[in-house]
């Protein structure tokens, strides 16, 4: 079992891994990448980075769950060339972003206010590196299919990336009340 918003950045992942094979790393990002995000963790440049910023999730009465997605490919490159290398990643993301991209899923309005604007910092240009942001919106509908049982409870095991993700039991393990 793994949720929509999960199946979504793994799907645009893989996607542009297969459109941009010169980055080095295309991976999931959790919320912003920004300057904090760069010292914390070891990334070879060139680096795409695709994130789920939001999802705003308008009243149902139907219980069919639509989550407007905010997403975002964070470019990060370094080197003599880091402007144009940016730049050039950034507009090959941006063209992705069309108006029949549905990342191999189902269930999506098409990509929408995609945008490109550099993340501009005296300590991000002090560390020699370059990261633009590549922002959409895009709709997912049928948010919550697939996680719970016929009884309305979250399904027992949890599929993330092909990973199973141990959850807790209702009660506890330490035998506590």
């Amino acid at each position: 079992m793994t949720g929509r918003i999960n199946a979504f950045r793994t799907a645009v992942v893989t996607s542009l891994r297969a459109m941009v094979p010169q980055a080095v790393s295309v991976e999931p990002q959790f919320g912003r990448f920004n300057l904090d995000e760069l010292e914390r963790n070891s990334i070879r440049c060139p680096a795409i980075r695709v994130a789920v910023l939001t999802s705003k999730l308008p009243p149902a009465a139907s219980g069919q769950q639509t989550g407007a997605l905010s997403c975002a490919a964070f470019i990060v490159t370094d080197g003599k060339d880091r402007d144009e290398k940016a730049w050039l990643l950034a507009e090959a993301v941006a063209t992705k972003l069309h108006a029949g991209q549905m990342w191999g899923l189902v269930q999506l309005s098409t990509p929408e206010k995609p945008s490109i604007q550099p993340v501009i910092s005296a300590s991000v240009k002090d560390r020699g590196v370059v990261i633009i942001a590549v922002e959409w919106n895009q709709d997912i509908r049928q948010l919550g299919e697939n996680l719970f049982n016929e009884q309305g409870r979250l399904l027992d095991e949890l599929w993330v990336n092909g990973e199973e993700i141990e959850l807790p039991s209702a009660g506890g393990d330490d035998g506590q009340p």
